[in-house]
């Protein structure tokens, strides 16, 4: 069965779904199949877009896995997209029960219920089962849903209120509080989020948490400049000594990289590659500093010798870690030193099939030019293609573009036509 896995991977990154699918069908039952077999054929299907098979895949692992919440939640989430309300509150609601007795509700599973309840127009019960957990643990999901259900039937006063408790509920978890900004964000519009990190601020101007509610909703609508402002601020009020300043340091070098990448505005990428610079004086062995930088200068062509000092640090520091594998064989690609970057993307492939990750669609890409400059023209148009399916709805369509450019460039090398490299 191990084997067998290996073998699916490799015709995965050959692009022979068909192949992988068969090695898949015939793993997943054995008892020595490894548990990232049975996740892999999902994502497959997933991929592919197949309903039928994904249907009779959730029906047999309910029937091997009645206890379990996860499965009972894929399972409620497939039935979701089919708009099978029924069936998909049934089985997000075995998924709540099988998670209680694990200790605490789990909250994928209380957010696809609710949201089941939300897209089948059952308002009524979908108010009195989010109330019975708005002072829980989850109470920025509960309150959230009853926010987008209140939209439903017209009342954006009442809408406002529940998303503003949700933000409120979610407290100092700022990885929930973003999520729950950008969900207010597409419901109420930017003026409402506005309004109320406008309102946090006038009650405490040297509030950390309202500073960052507004760095969060400048970030969202693509404000570089005021996002930067109000980072700032935070950064200040945090002091040198505070124990998250280096991670607001990072958020910072990060907002700076993506206003250069969204502009083009050599401006961002010169104060990008400076405070990525600062942050390596103040920690000098930061992996993710490390990381970072070696993949901004490499992929902005910018002091590539010093680039691959940092990727092998990075490395050196962390070396079976598939993202820094990742970019240290892309700055490796941007050396002009492709077989030792062709030998390391393919040890980042191996460790994230080792942790039964799916590579994203950029390690994909990576591995198309790589190959490309070797002559490995199948190899290389196979990537490509991987890329672009693994990436369908996340690329941007710049990076789609670019990606197909290259895939036609390929295919008409194959079909005899000139390389235009």
């Amino acid at each position: 069965p191990v084997t067998r896995v290996a073998l699916t991977r490799a015709y995965l990154r050959a692009a022979r779904s068909e192949d992988a699918i068969t090695e898949l069908e015939a793993t997943i039952d054995h008892p020595q199949a490894p548990p990232e077999a049975r996740a892999l054929l999902e994502d497959v299907y997933w991929q592919l877009g197949r309903t039928e098979p994904l249907k009779r895949f959730y029906a047999r692992t309910l029937e091997k896995f009645p206890d379990s919440a996860h499965w009972h939640t894929r399972a409620g989430a497939f039935a979701l997209t089919q708009e099978e309300f029924d069936r998909a509150e049934q089985l997000y609601k075995q998924a709540l029960q099988l998670s209680k007795k694990d200790g605490k509700p789990n909250r994928a599973a209380l957010s696809g219920y609710l949201k089941v309840l939300l897209s089948a127009g059952r308002f009524n019960k979908l108010f009195r089962e989010a109330g019975k957990y708005i002072d829980g643990d989850h109470a920025s999901v509960a309150y959230f849903r009853m926010a987008e259900a209140k939209m439903k039937v017209g009342d954006r006063e009442t809408a406002t209120q529940y998303c503003r408790s949700a933000v409120d509920k979610a407290g100092a978890n700022e990885a929930v509080a973003s999520d729950i900004l950008k969900g207010m964000y597409k419901l109420l519009g930017s003026e409402a989020v506005r309004s109320y990190c406008s309102e946090k601020l006038e009650g405490n101007p040297d509030s950390l948490s309202a500073n960052y509610t507004m760095f969060n909703l400048m970030d969202i609508s693509g404000e570089y400049n005021k996002a930067l402002h109000y980072l700032d601020k935070c950064i200040q009020l945090m002091g040198p000594a505070h124990p998250q300043r280096l991670e607001y340091l990072m958020k910072k070098a990060r907002i700076l990289a993506t206003a250069y990448s969204k502009t083009s505005d050599n401006n961002y990428l010169r104060s990008a590659i400076t405070e990525h610079e600062s942050l390596l004086v103040e920690a000098p062995n930061n992996i993710t500093v490390l990381n970072n930088l070696a993949y901004l200068l490499a992929e902005n062509n910018q002091k590539l010798p010093q680039a691959l000092e940092y990727a092998e640090q990075a490395h050196n520091l962390m070396p079976n870690n598939a993202g820094i594998l990742d970019t240290y064989a892309y700055v490796l690609y941007k050396n002009g030193r492709y077989s030792e970057a062709a030998e390391t993307l393919q040890a980042a492939l191996q460790q994230y099939e080792q942790q039964s990750i799916s590579a994203p669609a950029e390690v994909y890409e990576h591995l198309g030019m790589i190959k490309e400059k070797l002559g490995a023209r199948a190899e290389a148009l196979a990537a490509y293609k991987q890329a672009l399916k693994v990436g369908a709805d996340k690329l941007s369509q710049t990076a789609k573009e670019r990606i197909s450019s290259a895939i036609e460039r390929l295919s008409r090398a194959g079909d005899g036509g000139a390389d235009s490299e």
